[in-house]
This record gives structure tokens, sequence and C-alpha cells, in this order.
């Protein structure tokens, strides 16, 4: 037992106290001398025991027992240890002693507690459910393990692994583990030996030039001699897909690609091996930028359509690539081959959501080009409303004159049915209400939700609140079943009596009906009335074959939707094409803006045209050409770090008249395509990549000299940017970290000069599958490291686990809390001294001892007195019973001789007559001895 002060700064408090208690001492001369010793001393006493508690003291108790806690690797490099692993500790702990404690802690990439502080008798509990087990993060492990470790506890570390850890830094936490007296033992488990082949590298030329052949190399190693499947893919078109023989260690391949196009190729390679029970290294990726001449992605819709364009750029020497929007490329890496992109006539509702996501990124993040032609499936007409081409375009969707519209009354009939649910039903609502945005207010609008019976949403009526519409839209759920003519009905009975010049049905399902109707009469019946319908079929259990036919009947369109997140333009086009008014299509010769370098164009005059769509110009853009009505036919602005232009007339000569014909055809396009490439210089960058885990760490140093700031961001094939950490270390020293996934991102840095870009560098990041999936063997290096660092030892034995610490340590138990309340004790005294004064104080005790002795004797009298008035009255009672008192007392007197001698007032009593007043009396005599005592 010992005596151990906290916070021993406090005691330095005593000094101020001394002084001030002695200042008291000799200006205090009217207290009596022994009434200021005694009134000092106590102040002394309580300051004291004041500061004692602010110092924290605590009495300590010597700590007895081991505690010992297990950190367990459950990654997937062990995963078949786990059994051996949970019965070492199950020997360790039946060598426990009583007051021994142990603990169990599970890592992989994170550390949990799967069994608290426990002793022998409750046992091993195994509730281990590890997730994330691709990384191995010890350190973290054994972080986790110390907090279970308290000052008050002889604490051990015990790590069960085969030491391969990828994340963190293990001897790095066992030294500070060292310091806090906390020793780490090493219990060794050897890794998992399966049927596995793994890729250890792919490796492709980071540079090379359009013509060339790449050189492709991989590294295999397996732990078995097997045939396997070797596939490698460039911007995943295959190139290479051959069968291979493979023996167990290491294999080396290589194979030649043709870069038939300059750009980024992104290359990946995959191993495909039956029984192979280790599927997460079997890929790996690698990225190469080709240089050469500008390419150009040209897609088209219908055939012959872009072959006036297409004229136009070859006649340039530019190279163009030829496309349906089918067979458009489905990563970031494809559209970044090319220098600029053009959409020739091509509706939203044939690509989809997340290929105009990756355009907008290839054009705002990596400076790429795009233009949009018009045509019936163009800008509004192809349902672009708040897509993201649209925001990538130099003009807006929505016309600002909707007061020219016709009268409009749309019903929209949506699938609510159970299949509906999830993505599908939440895209569908969210397609549905931004289609409201596009109609007028006062325009008609109804929606009707069914499962298998209709519900009403909104009632068919002026459109009067379309943010209280949009928000009954979005607030529907999924239902039962689906039974599609009964809402259909609804819908053309609520429409065909409205006086509208435009009346319109569209309707949504994925499903089949439950009962049949007359379609055909329905829809006849509507069409006598002027109302369309147009169907949309989602998924692959839809009925086609009626939704065709309904939509053939009802004179509107079919579309059969396999991608549902091009539901959204195909509401909007619907909303847009029942309208019928965005295109204008009375000849015009278009009217051109001077000041700008395309201006010597038209100095000459320009071509009449036919038509355009109507589009609305953004703030920022520059209009070049536009309509009689100030309608842009030709505008362009910067976006991004890309450049974009819209051209609101077709390309085939339909709509834009003479223009292909005119001799400054070719030239025009010249100057579009080639305004729309990369403008930017572009800067070299030094990159250095270090990988800890998911963690990835990008040093970059710039060989430029001038002290612009740059900005920094990173973009998946996805085309989305994801969280970065950015910083400058130095001039000219960046660091760039962010957390990610095996597969390619891309960095994009921009030097920023004012408001403009000055410089920009891009460039391939791959990040390979974890380090938890290499085929490795014990790293018996770290783990001998670790018990060394650790003081501890690696064990052979597991009962080793809870042997004598050579370490003293102690239990404390706080006293704080009893020195105050003595204080405060004291306090009230030393205030009772000072108030009465010593001698009051001591005679003021004596007085209550006094004035209880008093009371004592006054009942004692009290008795006395009452005693001797029952006695009188006693006395004067008949002769015969004083004859009969007499005899008895002789009688008495006769026994009494024989007894010891009684007290005189008992003795009076025992004289007394056994009637109720002897009863009285005793009970007095009784009470009176009581109050005696």
């Amino acid at each position: 037992m010992g005596l151990q002060v906290d916070r021993p700064l406090f005691l330095l408090l005593l000094i101020p106290v001394l002084i001030v208690l002695y200042f008291y001492w000799k200006k205090n001369k009217v207290t009596p001398v022994f009434e200021k010793h005694t009134i000092l001393s106590f102040r002394f006493l309580i300051f004291l025991l004041l500061i004692l508690s602010l110092s924290m003291p605590n009495i300590l108790h010597s700590v007895k027992g081991i505690t010992t806690v297990f950190v367990v690797d459950h990654s997937e490099s062990v995963k078949n240890q786990e059994g051996t692993m949970l019965g070492s500790i199950e020997q360790a702990i039946d060598g426990m002693k009583p007051d021994d404690e142990y603990a169990i802690v599970s890592v992989a990439e994170n550390a949990q507690i799967t069994q608290s502080l426990s002793n022998s008798e409750q046992g091993l509990i195994s509730n281990s459910i590890t997730e994330n087990r691709s990384y191995t993060n010890l350190e973290e492990g054994l972080q986790l393990a110390s907090s279970l470790l308290t000052d008050d506890k002889k604490g051990r570390i015990i790590l069960m692994s085969d030491g391969n850890e990828n994340i963190g830094d293990v001897k790095n936490q066992v030294e500070i583990l060292d310091d806090q007296q906390i020793s780490v033992d090493v219990l060794p488990f050897y890794p998992s030996t399966q049927k596995d082949v793994a890729i250890e590298n792919f490796n492709v030329p980071s540079s090379l030039y359009q013509g060339e052949n790449a050189k492709l190399s991989i590294n295999l190693a397996s732990t078995i001699d097997t045939n396997s499947r070797l596939r490698i893919t460039k911007n995943n078109e295959t190139v290479i897909d051959e069968d291979i023989r493979i023996k167990e260690g290491e294999n080396s391949y290589t194979f030649n690609d043709f870069i038939e196009a300059s750009g980024n190729h992104n290359y990946s390679a995959e191993i495909i091996t039956e029984g192979d029970t280790v599927s997460q290294n079997n890929q790996s990726f690698a990225i190469s930028n080709a240089k050469g001449s500008p390419e150009i992605l040209l897609v088209e819709g219908e055939d012959g359509e872009s072959d006036n364009i297409y004229g136009a750029l070859t006649a340039s020497d530019l190279a163009v690539t030829r496309t349906r929007p089918e067979l458009l490329p489905t990563t970031l890496a494809g559209f970044l081959e090319y220098e600029s992109m053009v959409f020739q006539n091509i509706s939203a509702t044939d690509v989809t959501q997340e290929q105009m996501e990756m355009i907008e990124s290839a054009v705002r993040d990596f400076g790429k080009g795009f233009v949009m032609t018009g045509g019936n499936k163009s800008y509004g007409l192809g349902g672009y409303f708040k897509t993201p081409i649209e925001r990538l375009l130099p003009v807006e969707m929505d016309l600002k004159g909707k007061k020219e519209l016709p009268s409009l009354g749309m019903v929209i009939v949506l699938d609510r049915s159970g299949s509906m649910s999830g993505y599908k039903l939440d895209l569908a609502k969210e397609a549905a209400a931004r289609s409201i945005e596009l109609l007028r207010e006062k325009d008609t609008l109804g929606f009707i939700a069914f499962d298998d019976k209709p519900w009403t949403i909104i009632e068919t009526g002026p459109l009067d609140n379309k943010e209280e519409a949009a928000e009954k839209i979005r607030s529907i759920t999924e239902g039962g079943g689906t039974e599609i003519f009964t809402p259909l009905e609804q819908a053309y009975s609520e429409l065909n009596s409205l006086k509208l010049q435009r009346k319109h049905i569209i309707l949504l399902t994925d499903g089949q009906s439950a009962s049949n109707g007359n379609y055909s009469e329905l829809i006849s019946a509507g069409l006598e009335n002027n109302v369309t319908l147009s169907t949309v079929a989602i998924g692959s259990d839809a009925d086609r074959f009626l939704l065709e036919q309904l939509a053939t009947e009802g004179t509107g369109r079919f579309y059969d939707v396999q991608d549902v997140s091009t539901i959204p333009s195909i509401l909007s086009r619907e909303t847009v094409l029942t309208t019928r008014t965005y295109i204008e299509d009375n000849p015009f010769y278009p009217m051109y803006t001077e000041g700008n370098n395309w201006s010597s164009l038209f100095k000459d005059g320009v071509p009449e045209m036919n038509a355009y769509v109507a589009t609305d110009p953004k703030g920022r853009a520059e209009t070049i050409l536009s309509s009689e009505k100030n309608d842009p036919v030709l505008s362009r602005w910067k976006y991004g770090l890309g450049n974009t232009v819209a051209w609101t007339s077709d390309g085939s000569g339909k709509w834009a008249g003479e223009w292909p014909s005119w001799s400054n055809w070719p030239s025009l396009w010249n100057e579009v395509i080639t305004w729309t490439f990369p403008s930017y210089q572009s800067d070299l960058y030094d990159v250095n990549q270090s990988i800890n885990g998911k963690n990835i760490k990008l040093e970059i140093t710039s060989a430029s000299e001038d002290m612009l700031p740059v900005e920094a961001s990173v973009i998946d094939e996805k085309g989305e940017e994801i969280d970065t950490k950015f910083r400058l270390k130095s001039p000219g020293e960046y660091e760039v970290s962010f957390t990610s996934d095996p597969g390619i991102y891309y960095l994009q840095l921009s030097k920023i000069d004012g408001e403009s870009v000055a410089g920009t560098f891009q460039t391939g990041i791959v990040v390979p599958y974890s380090k938890e999936f290499e085929l490795q063997s014990q790293n018996d290096t770290l783990l001998q490291d670790v018990a060394e660092l650790g003081n501890g030892k690696v064990l052979t034995d597991p009962e080793e686990a809870f042997r004598p610490i050579d370490i003293k340590k102690h239990e404390k138990q706080p006293i704080f809390m009893h020195l105050l309340l003595l204080a405060f004790l004291l306090f009230f005294i030393e205030i009772a001294i000072r108030r009465f004064g010593v001698t009051s104080v001591v005679e003021k005790i004596r007085s209550i001892g006094k004035r209880k002795t008093v009371d004592q004797e006054q009942t004692k009298k009290d008795i006395d007195r009452k005693y001797t008035r029952l006695k009188k009255a006693t006395s004067e009672k008949s002769g015969l019973s004083k004859v009969k008192v007499n005899k008895e007392q002789k009688n008495t007197t006769k026994k009494a001789a024989k007894q010891p001698k009684m007290d005189v007032k008992e003795k009076e009593v025992s004289e007394q007559p056994t009637n109720d007043n002897s009863e009285r009396l005793k009970r007095l005599l009784d009470a009176k001895n009581r109050k005696g005592k």
C-alpha cells in the first residue's frame, strides 16, 4: 500500500497559505492567544485538506493478476487459420489464474472488440463477424487492444497473425505501447495455402505513338500447374484472348497490340482458371497515352444524315470515326480517345445517363470538345432537358416563350406495382416530376398510379402549383399487382371531354396486365377526341407486344427501355413533342455577329435556312448566328476546361437548306471542330505514387518555375470526381491523397491565371488489387521485430500468454472526497469558534452535559413525589386492610431475613398490597431506576 498524488503542483499552494496565516497571526492582537492558536490550527488544517484534495491523492494497492489481450488477424490471407487461432486462445485461458483477465480484438481492415475483459469462469465467446477482410491493419488492432489495458492493469498483448500488414505501421504502434509499459508477444500463423493463380504485374508503356506496336507484358504467380485463359482488353475491346499453360511458381508472357488511334488507352488483363479459389487477384490494369493526329467521334442516327458534316470534316484532313449511339463507349477512357465529339440529331433516349455524365466529365475535366446539331431528335425535341448534355451546351432547352404554345392536356399513367419498387420507381417518379417543369401554368395535368387498381394522385385539371404537383408524385409508394386497362380507361375518360388543342397520355409499366379489355375501342374513341398515346416498356418482363401495339394505334411513340436511366429523357421528350412548337420552320437568312474569329466566313453573305430547333442562349454564351426571332442558330462557350458548340439546324440539308452546298461549308465546320479542341498548354509534372491499403498518395513535382496557383482533381472511370486532399508542400511540390478501390483513375492538374486556365496536366493512375491477395509467405521478419520492440517474445506455447510480468503496477483508490468532507466539518467548527470563542464553545458543550444531569435529577424528584402521594393514599384504607398488611409485612420480614437486603425503595414497594395501586407503584419504580441509569 502506498500514497500517490496525481497533481503535485497544487501542493505549492501551501506557500501562499502559510504566508496568509502568518500575517493573520501577526495582525490579530485582539483575540486571546489560546483562541488564536486554535483558530490558526483549524484554518491550516482546512487549507491543507483542500489543497490535498486538489492534488488528487490516491491510496495505492498492488495489482494482482495478468491482463492479456489477444489481437486476432481475420484478414483473407489467414482465413483458414481461424479455428486454430481460437483453439490456441482456449488453450491459453485454461492456464489462467483466478486474478487473470483476457479480451479478444479482431482485426482486418478495421479492428473491433469481439470479447471484452473476462475471467476464466466466463469462458470463450466466439462472436467475431469481421467485415472488409481485403486488408490487414495490425496497427489499429494493437491500438484498440491498448485501450483495454488501463494504467492499473499488468497488461500484455498477443498478436496472432501471419505478419502481412498492408495498412498502417505496426512497429510504430509497438514503440508507443512500450512507452506505456505494455509488452507485445507474437503467435505466428501461416497464410492460407490454396489453389490460386494471380496476376503479379501488368505493364504497358505509358507513352506511345499512333501506329506503334505496344508491348504488353504480364507476370503470373501460381500455386499449381494448370491451364488458364488470358484475356486483355483495350478500352473495353478485347485485343488478346488466349489459352496458356501455367506452371507452379512464376510465369511471364509478352504480347503486342497495334495502336490505331491517339489518346488515352485503358488496358485490363484478366486470368481465368477453373477452380481458382481467390478471384480478387485475377485482374490488373494499365494505362497508356498515344500521341498522334487528333481524332473526332461523329455519332449519327439515321443513315446518310451526317454525310454532309462527315464530308466537310474529312475535306480538312481531320481523322473522323463514325458510330451509332448504341455503340458509344461505356467508360470514360473510351471518350478520352477523341479530341472532340459531334452528336448529329441523336435522341437523349438513345444515350444512357451514365454515358452523358462521362461526356460531361470529358469536356469539363479533360478539355475535350463537344458539338450538337439540330433535328427532330435533338435538343428539347430529343429529351435533353435537365441532362448533363444540356449543362455543357451553350443553350437551354426550356423556352421562355411558352405563352405561344397551344393548350395542352397530359395524363401520366405510372405502374406502382411491387416489381417497380426501388430504383425504377424512384427514377420514374423523379422523371415525371421533372417533366412538369416543361409545362406552363394552367396547362392541364393528371397523374394516375396503378397496381391492381388505379390510384388518382393528381386530379386532371389546370396545373396551378408545380411544386405541389411534383411533391405529390414523389410521395408515391409501391403497391401490389398489375392491371393496365382500368387506369388507362380512366385517363381517356378524363381527357376526352376537355376542350384543348393537344391531349396526350403517357403509359409507363414494367409488367403485364392481369386482365384484358377492349383497347382498340378505347383508343379509337380517344382519337376522335384528339387524344394520343405513347407507351414505355421498362425491363424484360413488360408486355412489349401490347405496349407497342397501343402506341401505334394511339399515334404516339413506343419506347423499349432496358436502361432505366433513360426514363427522364423519354418523359422530357414526350412532353416537348406534345407541344410541337419547338421547331421553327419559316425560311430565313441567319444574322451573324461581328467581332469574332468566324466573322470572315460570313462577310460575303449567308445562305437561306429552312428550319431550326428553338432554344434560349445561356448567360455567358457567345452567339455567332441567330434567327430573325433572335434565337441562337450557332453559338459557343467554354465549359470547364472544354469548349462546346450548338448548331440548332440539321446537317442533312432538310432544315439547313442551302448551307451544305455553300462554298464555305467545309471551312465553317473546320473552324467549329478545331475551336473545340483543347486550347491549353500542357505542363510537365513528375508524379510518384505510394499506396497504403486503400489510401493513395501522389507526390507531384512541377518542372515549371512560375508560382501560379494549381488546382487538382481525381476522376474515376465513370467520370465522377472523387474526394481528394490537395496541399502545397513547397513551391513546385504538391501532394494529392485519396481513398479508392482497385481500378483506373485520372489526375487533372490545372494552373490558374486569374479566371483562365494557363496550363494543364493529365495522367492516369492505376490502383492495383490489395496486397492481401498476393501469393505470399509468413512475414517472420516483421513478427520478430514486433516481439523485440515490444519487449515480448515469439510464442510457441499458448499457455505462456499469462506468464508473470516483471512490472509493478498499482490500483488507485481516490481519497479526495473524504478529505473534502473532513475539510467542511473542520470549517463549520472553525466558524463556531470564531463566533462564540473557544471558552464559550467548551462551556456550551459542558452546559449541555450539565443540563442533561439536571433533567435526570428533576425526573427522579417527580417520580418520588408521585410515589409519596400514592403511598399516602394507600395508608388511609380500612383497618382490616392494615391488619392484613401487617401480617403480610411480618411474613415478608421473615423472608427478607433469609434473602439479601434490598434497596429501600424496592423494599417499600414490596411491602405494598397486591392490588392495582401496587402495580402502578411498581411501574413508577422501574421507570425511576431506568432514568437513574
